[in-house]
């Protein structure tokens, strides 16, 4: 029941529904294993270093495309099926996870935060008006548009993990953090009123502990983005392998 219902006059006690929101979380590195199965990490490694290899022969720079990653988790799964894309947010299926697999990167890991990924993006013809909805400054629009549909698809697609690469291109080292999507302690409400302008083109909205990144809406992609700061998540971060190297 609502805080306070019982002393709101009779002509105000209608029906509150609130939905029941959620956010990324860290998963701690000894609960990988129920997750991605054991030897994991070496498969996973095994798996990229098969990629490389026809680039490494021929002395050229590695490219690596967004299903890169998607294949080599899918393969280093016991069980694990490859999802491919369309409007599900789930790359990779597994008896115990779907799982939305990112690539980022940045310069060194004891600083700064990475490169960003989408995962959501809203075309639909009623986003159309998203520029007049930042500009009044209209965060409970705004969330309904792009977090209350990436909500609606994380619900449908039930018990969703976000498997995250972060490269060091320092280093070229491939690290790897998993999160879960766990229930918010912020209200529906609460998130609409800590939502605020990023800069001239975005909106922040916290669907994720502030310490750990950040993810926003990017208003002339029309997309939800994330950001990670490794340094913060040195205790959820894996060390895999080198590119180029062993």
């Amino acid at each position: 029941m609502y805080p306070g219902f019982d002393s709101f006059p009779d002509t105000r006690k209608t029906i509150i529904i609130y939905s029941i929101m959620l956010k990324y979380v860290p998963v701690p590195v000894a609960d990988h294993d129920a997750i991605l199965g054991a030897d994991f990490n070496k498969k996973f490694a095994k798996e990229m270093h098969d990629y490389y290899a026809p680039f490494v022969k021929k002395k050229r720079k590695v490219q690596l495309a967004k299903e890169t990653w998607e294949y080599a988790v899918a393969d280093s799964i016991p069980g694990a099926k490859h999802a491919g894309s369309g409007n599900s947010m789930v790359d990779v299926t597994t008896t115990t996870a779907n799982v939305d697999v990112k690539g980022l990167s940045i310069t060194s890991l004891d600083k700064g935060l990475t490169t960003e990924a989408s995962f959501l993006q809203n075309l639909k013809k009623g986003s159309d008006n998203v520029n007049e909805l930042f500009e009044s400054s209209n965060f409970q629009g705004l969330k309904e548009m792009f977090v209350d549909a990436w909500l609606s698809k994380a619900k449908i697609a039930g018990n969703v993990y976000l498997f995250v690469v972060v490269r060091e291109s320092k280093t070229k080292r491939v690290n790897y953090c998993l999160f879960k999507t766990a229930e918010n302690e912020l209200s529906d409400i609460d998130v609409a009123q800590g939502m605020s302008l990023r800069g001239g083109r975005g909106v922040n909205v916290p669907l994720i502990d502030s310490q750990f990144g950040n993810t926003y809406i990017c208003i002339s992609k029309r997309r939800l983005e994330i950001r990670l700061n490794p340094a913060n998540l040195s205790d959820y971060l894996v060390y895999s392998h080198t590119i180029y190297g062993k």
